[in-house]
């Protein structure tokens, strides 16, 4: 009898054992999909360094700088200037800005404002910039007084700074 208690235990001891590893594996397994360890045995896991080299929080900070932001001020003012509110948003503004900002051109338009807008556009200064942000100054006058305002630029994984706010 105490040989059958024996070999129970052994052979419950041992499918534990196939069950526990089996679990590990599957959890390896689970972090190697989801890129978070190495495939190769013992599976370790990557380290925060290793996870934001192979992984870039922000892939914009990496984009080759296609169009500047002087460059995406200078587009917007010449299409103002032909009167183009479709070429000025569609090369200035990301995809979901681009109504809400034509409304608003057309608004500044219905008002007689165009022109005083553009002229205080006119010139900008820049103020901060980094990888994927940047802001520029530019003055201009309201009810006789001068005033400050600024030009807010985000840059896309392409490469290209749209305004972010006008």
């Amino acid at each position: 009898m105490k040989r059958v208690f024996f070999l129970f235990g052994i052979s419950l001891a041992v499918i534990l054992l196939i069950f526990g590893v089996y679990g590990w594996f599957l959890n390896k397994q689970g972090r190697v999909l989801a890129g978070t360890a190495s495939p190769d045995f013992p599976y370790l896991d990557y380290s925060m360094t290793e996870l934001e080299a192979m992984y870039t929080q922000n892939p914009e900070n990496n984009a080759p700088t296609i169009q500047s932001p002087e460059e995406t001020h200078q587009k917007f003012l010449t299409a103002l200037k032909k009167g183009d509110f479709n070429e000025a948003v569609s090369c200035c503004f990301r995809e979901g800005d681009r109504e809400g900002m034509k409304v608003f051109l057309n608004g500044v338009k219905d008002k007689g404002q165009l022109d005083l807008m553009m002229n205080d556009i006119k010139e900008i200064k820049k103020d901060y910039e980094d990888s994927w942000t940047a802001v520029y100054i530019f003055s201009g006058t309201s009810k006789g007084e001068k005033v400050a305002g600024h030009l807010e630029f985000i840059k896309t994984t392409n490469g290209i700074w749209y305004f972010k706010s006008l």
